[in-house]
């Protein structure tokens, strides 16, 4: 696989991954709508489970599509850098992409489900805002 296959491949799983963030960021709206009107309409507890449920596999699905980018970033410094210890001239793009990643063939194939420290920060606390809205009174009374 030569540099351009590579840049062209990764483009194309970046586009996938923006239509799934776009149904990611649905999803989030629907969440919140969800706990807002359980909470208006004071729901039982088996709509409280159901908000719960749906809330929690939103985050998750988070989780994946933060943990694909992740690995796609990573992935494409990773065979970039390889391309190039083997002796191929890269562009300055490709060169700049991999310092600017920080990650290369020696550090090994990069973890396939973990996400950035931030995206992972924001799905933890996507989720208490879930759980806190679903379960806990917060209102000032």
């Amino acid at each position: 696989m030569n540099e351009l296959e590579i840049l062209n491949y990764h483009q194309l799983a970046f586009v996938a991954n923006a239509v799934y963030l776009l149904s990611f960021t649905g999803l989030i709206f629907i969440t919140f709508r969800l706990v807002r009107f359980q909470r208006e309409a004071n729901s039982n507890t088996f709509g409280k489970v159901l908000v719960t449920i749906f809330g929690l596999c939103t985050a998750f699905y988070g989780y994946t599509i933060f943990s694909f980018t992740y690995n796609l970033q990573l992935g494409q410094a990773y065979r970039l850098s390889e391309l190039k210890s083997k002796g191929t001239e890269l562009s300055t793009v490709s060169d700049s992409f991999m310092e600017f990643i920080g990650y290369s063939a020696s550090d090994g194939w990069p973890p396939s489900f973990s996400p950035e420290p931030a995206a992972l920060i924001f799905v933890v606390t996507f989720a208490i805002m879930i759980i806190a809205g679903t379960w806990v009174n917060l209102s000032k009374d």
